[in-house]
């Protein structure tokens, strides 16, 4: 809820001399607060599909104002960037947003805009909404010169309203970071891990894309041959000679192509990641020496346990000065970054898919205090756990 009253006043002001419909939504945050009539004091709020907010947040803010348009009916919103007591924040004025929120959640008074105000009242009414935030007058003509790129080409910043009809109708795609998982294992080269993940995003809700709506085998091959694609990628990234990887990609599609009828798509890309994984892991066992081979093995096996470099020496009976000077050279890199990296992705991995608390995950992964987990996983990632706790779970709409 936005706290300063001062804001308040000027959004319902807005609102009141234009008569668009005006709201508030702070970054990270799904919640959006719209203001209505200064004759009230109160701000409604709603909570929008992610979709939506992944959308509203993703749009760069390059300009004071910023006209876009949120589907391919050209609807148009502006967004405008604002800082309060709450955070870092967008002021949105969405001529039609009853068209994409709860009708329950926006005073009907809202309802008698639309699509009447063309782009220019539209910019004009942001000009006046800027001037009373900032008291800095802005050039129509300038403002709308600076838009004109959006004006003319009504496909820039487009969110598809089907994505919208599917959130109504309970139809999510499958978690895009599950996904990723499964092609990062195949440039690793670690069969294990990656069909873990597979099996893992089979089973979390979501479904997969419609290639071809008229005809559901040519969707599914379609969903395969994407497959095939990324994990061709993937291969080649980890290793794999590029002509093998894309013969073995090119003799699978036509294999595909050649399928009569398809009831799962699960089987297909199960054998067809295994291959590429398992040439991936030949091509990394081809560079190390036994010694390291075994080393990244145990580590993989046992990111639960202790990990220092005498236990890693004596479960392969060999000296720690030996085995960290050897990782180093035939990895590029120090046996400690190597565990942190793989205990740091088992993390996310526990994040995303387990019911751990933050605080229960460090302690199961052998980081000695919490600060310390935090400051490991933000180098690593860039975020904090809680930051990629909020960016990556889904939550369910309550």
């Amino acid at each position: 809820m936005l706290s300063d009253p001062h804001l308040q006043w000027i959004f319902h002001s807005i609102y009141d001399s234009t008569r668009i419909p005006t709201f508030y939504i702070t970054d990270g945050s799904e919640l959006l607060h719209g203001f209505t009539s200064t004759h009230t004091s109160k701000s409604n709020q709603t909570k929008l599909s992610r979709e939506l907010v992944v959308h509203l947040l993703s749009i760069p803010l390059y300009k004071k104002i910023h006209l876009a348009y949120i589907n391919k009916q050209a609807d148009k919103l502006i967004l405008m960037p604002i800082s309060t007591k709450e955070g870092q924040g967008r002021l949105i004025l969405w001529p039609n947003s009853q068209k994409f929120l709860d009708s329950n959640m926006i005073d009907q008074q809202l309802d008698t805009t639309g699509s009447a105000v063309d782009h220019r009242q539209l910019i004009s009414a942001a000009i006046l909404a800027h001037y009373l935030l900032h008291n800095e007058m802005l050039d129509l003509e300038q403002v709308i010169e600076d838009n004109q790129n959006v004006v003319n080409n009504k496909t820039e910043d487009v969110l598809d309203l089907s994505l919208l009809e599917q959130r109504e109708n309970g139809l999510y795609h499958k978690s895009y970071l599950s996904e990723r998982k499964i092609f990062e294992q195949v440039r690793l080269g670690n069969k294990k891990k990656m069909l873990l993940y597979l099996k893992q995003h089979m089973e979390i809700n979501g479904v997969y894309g419609i290639l071809s709506k008229n005809d559901s085998l040519r969707s599914k091959k379609n969903l395969i041959i994407s497959a095939i694609a990324i994990g061709t990628r993937a291969a080649i990234d980890g290793g794999l000679y590029s002509e093998v990887a894309l013969t073995l990609s090119d003799t699978y599609i036509q294999q595909i192509e050649g399928v009569p009828r398809i009831e799962s798509i699960h089987p297909f890309l199960e054998d067809i990641l295994v291959d590429f994984t398992e040439r991936v892991e030949k091509v990394h066992r081809a560079h190390f020496s036994k010694d390291i081979l075994l080393c990244q093995e145990y580590i993989f096996n046992h990111l639960y346990d202790d990990l220092d470099l005498d236990v890693l020496a004596n479960h392969l009976q060999i000296s720690p000065s030996y085995l960290s000077r050897k990782f180093k050279e035939e990895t590029g890199e120090a046996l400690k970054i190597f565990i942190q990296k793989q205990r740091i992705e088992e993390a996310k991995n526990l994040i995303v898919f387990s019911d751990y608390q933050l605080s229960e995950i460090y302690p199961l992964l052998n980081f000695y205090d919490q600060s310390y987990f935090i400051k490991v996983f933000r180098k690593h990632t860039g975020l904090t756990p809680k930051q990629y706790r909020n960016r990556f779970v889904v939550k369910p709409s309550q």
